[in-house]
């Protein structure tokens, strides 16, 4: 923008974001990009995964470029950071800005880190707001996706520092799928940090979801019955939640021998794995899995590797991925179905129904707006119990 070009009002830049939109936003979407531009301290959204929260984020990186400041757009985990980085720099080069218009900084990673708009996990932003050298003056406002980590015993302490932290002229956008009694969160950022907060809530699905049990069916079972049939009538591409790394691998290999492609998905996904070099890490191991039509994904998974796998079940040439919560935590890999083996966490001897939140999380990956008119949500009794009754129906 130039020197002597006056500045755009909020008014005229929330006419101007509207415009730009390629389709009519969704109720919900509409409420929170005007609460934005009308809010002067920021506004805390609350609305399940699935309905477009990226958009109403990207409002507050549209207003920074468009008046020559800066934004910070903050996530709790670093899995997230590549994958925002990616989407918010097609957004500005559709805006008409330039993709280096978009950083990243984590702690092992810098991509322009001088860009207008960064993307940092929740660590980045607390440090710099205790350390002077880094000028806040110029941020117009902070973005902190999958704001539910406020309630995250160990994450959330960042999350409630960094808050006091800011100065009062940066507006917030807190975007949340779970976040409690969100009124008395408002509440709270009244009386603690003197911030008046404008509350949007929306509990409405683009697609609904639809749960089932499962009591008497092993999981590798299930899986390969959910991919018979076409386009229309089979229950994937579907994701599996686990609870740690080990299990992951597991059951992947558990499914060695079904049948989980559709006819043609095979020949196109082993060219597609061509095109990619395995030596290193998981590499060779993941490259079997994979060929069945198999992903896997966790935190100890090389970048490049995860990056795959995403591409892959992406172009629906996977038909299930076996992943861990990181996944659920806002990575934008929707499915048809969500599977999950087991409703229990924890260590052995110590385990725990998941929490509320959790759940909701991974309940949020399925359905995909663009090919479902429906989610479907499968949670599976333990393989102990199904033997069990396998065994008495068989001998009673």
């Amino acid at each position: 923008m130039s020197d002597g070009a006056a500045l755009p009002s909020r008014d005229d830049l929330a006419a101007m974001y509207l415009d730009e939109l390629p389709f009519t936003p969704y109720p919900v979407q509409e409420e929170a990009l005007l609460a934005w531009f009308t809010s002067d301290e920021g506004v805390l959204v609350c609305a399940p995964t699935g309905t477009g929260k990226t958009l109403i984020a990207e409002a507050a990186l549209y207003e920074a470029l468009k008046t020559g400041r800066r934004a910070y757009y903050t996530t709790p985990l670093i899995a997230l950071t590549e994958q925002k980085l990616q989407e918010l720099r097609a957004a500005v080069v559709r805006w008409g800005f330039p993709e280096d218009s978009v950083g990243l900084v984590t702690g092992n990673r810098r991509v322009n880190p001088d860009a207008p708009i960064l993307v940092v996990v929740a660590e980045i932003l607390f440090n710099r707001l205790l350390r002077p050298e880094f000028d806040f003056s110029d941020v117009v406002g902070v973005v902190m996706d999958e704001f539910h980590s406020f309630n995250d015993p160990e994450r959330g302490i960042v999350w409630e520092f960094s808050l006091g932290l800011l100065p009062k002229h940066v507006r917030l956008m807190l975007l949340s799928a779970t976040i409690g009694n969100a009124m008395e969160f408002i509440h709270w950022m009244r009386r603690t940090n003197e911030r008046k907060l404008e509350l949007v809530q929306g509990d409405e699905r683009k697609v609904p979801l639809s749960f089932r049990w499962i009591g008497d069916e092993l999981l590798n079972d299930q899986l390969e019955k959910m991919a018979e049939g076409g386009e229309e009538t089979r229950f994937t591409p579907a994701l599996v939640f686990c609870f740690n790394r080990d299990e992951c691998w597991n059951v992947a290999e558990q499914l060695k021998g079904k049948r989980l492609l559709a006819d043609g998905q095979q020949a196109a996904l082993t060219k597609e794995l061509e095109k990619h070099s395995w030596s290193g890490g998981a590499g060779p191991k993941l490259k079997q899995i994979l060929i069945r039509g198999v992903g896997v994904h966790h935190a100890g998974l090389l970048p490049r590797y995860k990056r795959i796998v995403e591409h892959l079940f992406q172009r629906k040439l996977l038909s299930v991925t076996v992943c861990t919560e990181t996944l659920a935590a806002g990575i934008n890999l929707p499915a048809r179905s969500v599977v999950l083996p087991n409703l229990m966490k924890g260590p052995p001897g110590d385990k725990k129904l998941i929490d509320a939140s959790s759940a909701h999380q991974m309940f949020g990956r399925a359905g995909r707006p663009q090919f479902d008119k429906e989610g479907f949500v499968f949670a599976l009794a333990h393989e102990d119990d199904v033997k069990i009754l396998r065994w008495r129906e068989k001998y009673d």
